[in-house]
Formats: C-alpha cells, sequence, structure tokens
C-alpha cells in the first residue's frame, strides 16, 4: 500500500537533500508540513510526487558548478572540466544556476568567486571535479560545515600527483615567504629538479 505520508527524513532521502535542508525548508514555509498530536512531523506523499515529477528547478536540484585550475595557461583542461561538470549535471537531471571558473592554486584561501559561492542561498548542491578542486586539504570539515550538498565527480585521484601538488604548494608558500614571490619561485624550481634526480 502506498504511503500516504513521510517522515521529514524518508522525503529527504527520496528527494536526494540532506535531512537537515529538508527541515530548513519546513522552517521557511517552503514544505507542506503537519504536525501530529504526539508533536511529529509529516510531510503528505502528494506534495514528495509533485515535486519528483516537476523534474529541474524544484528545491535540491538546483547546483553550481565550481571548475578551478592552478595556472591560466591550463584554459583547454578548464574547459575540459567544465564541459565535464556540465555533462554530468545535466545526466543528474539538475538545474545549473551557477558556473564559477576561477584561476588560483588549490593551497590558496583568498579565492573570492568560491567565497561568494558559498555565501549564495540559491542552489543545493556543489558539483566539482576533484576534492582538490575546492580545496587540497580539510575537505571533509568542508562538507560538513557546508549549508549545500557536495559532489565530487572524479573520486577515483591519483595520490601520488595530488601529493607531490600538494608539496610544491606548500614550498611555494614558505619560499615566498621567506624570499620573496620572485626569487621564492626560483628556489621551488631548483628543489623540484633535486628531488628529480
Amino acid at each position: 500500500m502506498k504511503k500516504q505520508r513521510y517522515r521529514p527524513s524518508e522525503a529527504a532521502t527520496i528527494l536526494g537533500v540532506a535531512a537537515w535542508t529538508m527541515r530548513r525548508w519546513i522552517r521557511e514555509g517552503r514544505v507542506p508540513a503537519a504536525r501530529t498530536e504526539t508533536g511529529r512531523l509529516y510531510i503528505p506523499a502528494e506534495w514528495v510526487d509533485a515535486q519528483l515529477s516537476d523534474g529541474p528547478g524544484l528545491p535540491g536540484r538546483r547546483c553550481a558548478l565550481y571548475v578551478r585550475e592552478s595556472s591560466a595557461e591550463n584554459k583547454g583542461a578548464m574547459r575540459s572540466q567544465e564541459d565535464g561538470l556540465k555533462a554530468y549535471a545535466h545526466a543528474r537531471g539538475y538545474e545549473i544556476v551557477h558556473v564559477v571558473r576561477e584561476v588560483a592554486s588549490g593551497m590558496n584561501d583568498e579565492r573570492p568567486r568560491l567565497h561568494r559561492l558559498v555565501k549564495a542561498d540559491d542552489f543545493d548542491v556543489l558539483v566539482v571535479e576533484h576534492t582538490d578542486r575546492l580545496t587540497r586539504f580539510g575537505f571533509r570539515w568542508f562538507e560538513a560545515l557546508a549549508s549545500f550538498r557536495i559532489e565530487v565527480v572524479n573520486t577515483a585521484e591519483d595520490a601520488t600527483h595530488d601529493l607531490m601538488d600538494d608539496l610544491v604548494a606548500i614550498m611555494t608558500s614558505f619560499a615566498a615567504r621567506l624570499y620573496g614571490k620572485r626569487r621564492g619561485r626560483a628556489k621551488t624550481q631548483a628543489a623540484i629538479e633535486a628531488f628529480r634526480k
């Protein structure tokens, strides 16, 4: 027999959103929830069914794409990354409300475009190619504290390559502080060459 109503956590699972997101929508009046005499909240099954049939545009299906490359020279890689994210979003039935492109190091937390995106409240899912496109360290913290769901398209990562990238980024940062940007870059390059020998 078909259910007449769902608990908020059940409705959240069906619609593919986090349980806390569903509770926030109930508080904001965006979801028609009824409270029983015992104080439990329930959501009408008809409303949940209607959201599923409405397709893109409903709460939970609006997404933002974040594309990042370390160097402006990697325009081809950035385009390829963006195309892959768009294909993924379309395949999932998401409505793309933001496409944010940024050229910055994964170690750099001074990324104004990402900061503006994180503060926006008009999307429910952030789609990135790899965890390191968003942040080199602390991805799980970022995920736990974000007000939106994060979906990583490609979870198969080359750990050795990532580790080397992180090491270079750390060395560059410290060398720039010790010797200045230009001289620091030269010192980092010399260290990399020494590693390869």
